[in-house]
């Protein structure tokens, strides 16, 4: 009776821990529960002597490991998780987890259908995460979820196939040995060897003669011991099956040092397409922000390898783990042991393509920006929830807003708008997004994603113009990295022109940058060259005061000689008035000095000014340069839909004028070589996609 308490009791524990792992893999999955939580909650429920006993959801409610909205949201996620779905279809689950509505799914079915109509083929959880509808941990989620539930009947398979002795030896990948009495079959990486007996085997074969006939043929290493051998000997099964007879140790590779952030690296993501094909950003909550003192990004440092041995006794080498240093921003610390990162200040954490982690903090302004607001100059992220109107400049890092109608924006960072460009000049160091372009002048040195429609505007970019569903009339681009892009032409505007694989933009913005250095050291130079003046005009002046202080101390010690004569009166007057004009020399130099000090501080403090001033636009040259070197030139331009005759096509070297119409191409700039050299034409290339 005891017996079957304690069976069952186990069976209590061991479900309860499968349970609490569950939860505790789905929280940390859906970035629920921190790192530096889930190592608080560990020790918690070792504390507790009954597995059984411990409800893990309580723990979490309980310390704030987890907020109660995310509590309610896990607790859901797991049931569904859990349970056994008919449906395994990636919507269908999506809906039963609830992170999906129908209306949302068929939305999402709706423009798949479309898509691959076109040839674009995309994965349905691919299509909902680049909307917005799901986020990237929870489609990998569902992914996992499908997974289980498709691989449930496998083992039962696998021990069917065992049971029917389905399962073949394979001897493709094996190089044979025959000797008289027995064959030897090695693996092509000598991990392992098997032996098969032949007709003429000798079962009265002495151990020794069969590890003489391994050593033979190099094998040495990892042979099974003699009892084994002595089966092999006297069993003839082993002259149909094979027999493992030496077994090699693999190498273990190490294991690369891994960043895990704490937070969504991507956002501001396009949210849901509408009919008019703007882009429903997410809303402010959606946007990731983390409070001062949390932790941002962890490193799980590398895991040394171990070298294996072959079965010939060679050294198979490992590979070496590959360790990663974090690259630290504005706004985090990272620790002394150098595997956390953390946040000084509350803000909108990011990182960057070059792995730069930084929080910045985030103004935003509910309405228009206009002459209520004035111009925006912050060094922070700016979003605004209205329209940037006419002749309004908004300088930031990364700018989120509805509409630019006849602003100026120039961002640190990406540009993100809502609806649409009209009328504006837009300049980004990152990536720049939008419904439609009409009537302005747009650069970046990322990649450019607009949806709908480009009109009689002026783009420069180093990335790539992509447009995968709109089109393109009546304006010029230049992207070094070439562009995709669905039509290009319209009947009743003008032709457009295309130049990829150069960098206008890169060339236009290092001349702005030498122009800056330029303005800025002639400015330095001007300033030295009066604070040198200054400082001469103050020696001078010290040099006077000196010569005054001298002749006021000699006219004292005449007057005080002649006060000793009672008959001198009249003298002593005379030197007198001399000393009076002195002291009011003195004074009127030194009032002069402070006045030309005063002044000399202030240059000075422009000094310094013009000189960080030289010192970032030549940083921030040698990191255009660096940008422009690691980003390739691409001068290909690929049409999904189509693009009218008359539109020009520049690359570096050739150019084009398309003389009729087509339709899904692909147009490059290439280079025929041949056994003499290059030839001297470069020629753009039309092919079929």
């Amino acid at each position: 009776m005891a017996s079957g308490e304690n069976v069952a009791q186990s069976k209590q524990n061991s479900d309860a821990n499968s349970r609490n792992t569950l939860i505790i893999k789905i929280a940390l999955f859906l970035n629920y529960l921190s790192k530096d939580c889930h190592e608080k909650l560990i020790r918690d429920m070792q504390k507790h002597d009954t597995p059984s006993q411990v409800d893990v959801l309580k723990i979490m409610r309980a310390n704030n490991y987890v907020s109660q909205q995310d509590i309610s949201n896990l607790k859901k996620t797991c049931l569904s998780f859990a349970k056994a779905h008919k449906d395994t279809r990636f919507g269908s689950v999506c809906i039963d987890f609830g992170f999906l509505t129908q209306s949302n799914l068929d939305l999402a079915l709706e423009e798949q259908t479309k898509l691959n109509q076109n040839n674009q083929n995309i994965m349905l959880g691919t299509l909902l995460v680049d909307a917005g509808m799901i986020s990237q941990r929870q489609r990998n989620l569902i992914l996992q979820k499908q997974k289980v539930e498709g691989i449930a009947f496998k083992p039962e398979q696998k021990k069917n196939s065992k049971k029917t002795g389905s399962a073949a030896f394979d001897k493709s990948d094996m190089r044979e040995i025959r000797e008289s009495e027995i064959i030897i079959l090695i693996q092509n990486d000598a991990l392992k060897a098997f032996i098969l007996k032949t007709d003429i085997f000798d079962k009265d074969m002495l151990i020794s003669d069969l590890k003489f006939l391994l050593e033979k043929n190099g094998i040495i290493y990892g042979i099974v011991d003699d009892d084994n051998l002595e089966k092999f000997i006297e069993d003839d099964l082993y002259q149909k099956r094979p027999f493992e007879v030496a077994k090699g140790l693999e190498s273990i590779d190490g294991t690369d040092a891994q960043v895990v952030h704490m937070f969504e690296k991507e956002y501001l993501k396009a949210g849901n397409l509408s009919e008019d094909g703007t882009i429903d950003f997410k809303d402010r909550g959606d946007i990731p922000f983390v409070k001062q003192g949390d932790i941002l990004a962890e490193k799980i440092p590398p895991k040394p390898g171990k070298d294996g041995i072959n079965i010939y006794g060679d050294t198979i080498l490992k590979n070496d783990a590959l360790d990663i240093e974090f690259l630290v921003g504005k706004g985090v610390t990272l620790s002394r042991n150098g595997l956390k990162v953390t946040s000084d200040v509350e803000g909108n954490p990011k990182v960057t393509d070059s792995g730069e982690i930084s929080v910045n903090d985030a103004f935003f302004i509910e309405g228009d920006v206009d002459y209520t607001t004035g111009h925006i100059k912050f060094d922070k992220n700016v979003y605004i929830t209205g329209t940037i109107k006419n002749g309004f400049r908004v300088e930031a890092i990364d700018v989120v807003a509805n509409t630019i109608d006849g602003g100026i924006v120039k961002a640190e960072g990406n540009v993100f708008i809502k609806n649409g460009i009209t009328e504006s000049s837009i300049q980004a160091k990152g990536n720049i997004r939008a419904s439609f372009i009409h009537r302005s002048e747009a650069s970046c040195m990322g990649n450019m994603n607009i949806v709908k429609e480009i009109a009689d505007t002026k783009v420069l970019l180093e990335g790539t113009l992509e447009m995968t569903r709109g089109r393109l009339f009546s304006s010029s681009v230049c992207a070094k990295g070439g562009m995709k892009i669905y039509n290009i032409g319209s009947e009743k505007t003008k032709h457009s022109t295309i130049t990829v694989g150069t960098s206008i933009y890169f060339e236009k913005e290092l001349a702005s940058i030498n122009k800056n250095i330029e303005k800025r050291q002639h400015l330095l130079e001007n300033k030295t060259a009066a604070k040198s003046k200054i400082e001469t005009q103050i020696s001078e002046i010290n040099e006077k005061i000196i010569n005054y202080d001298k002749s006021k101390q000699r006219t004292l010690a005449m007057i005080n000689q002649l006060k000793e004569k009672e008959s001198a009166d009249s003298k002593v007057e005379l030197f007198q008035q001399s000393l009076n004009e002195a002291e009011k020399k003195i004074h009127e130099l030194k009032d002069k000095k402070a006045v030309l000090d005063t002044r000399l501080k202030q240059i000075g403090q422009t000094i310094d000014r013009f000189a960080q001033a030289v010192k970032v636009s030549v940083k921030e040259k040698l990191t255009l340069k660096r940008r422009n070197t690691n980003n390739p030139a691409k001068p290909i331009v690929e049409i999904s839909g189509k693009v009218l005759a008359g539109t020009k096509i520049n690359g570096k070297h050739a150019k084009i004028v398309l003389s009729h119409n087509l339709s899904r191409s692909r147009i490059m700039e290439m280079n025929h070589d041949n056994k003499d050299g290059p030839r001297k034409g470069w020629e753009m290339v039309i092919t079929n996609i």
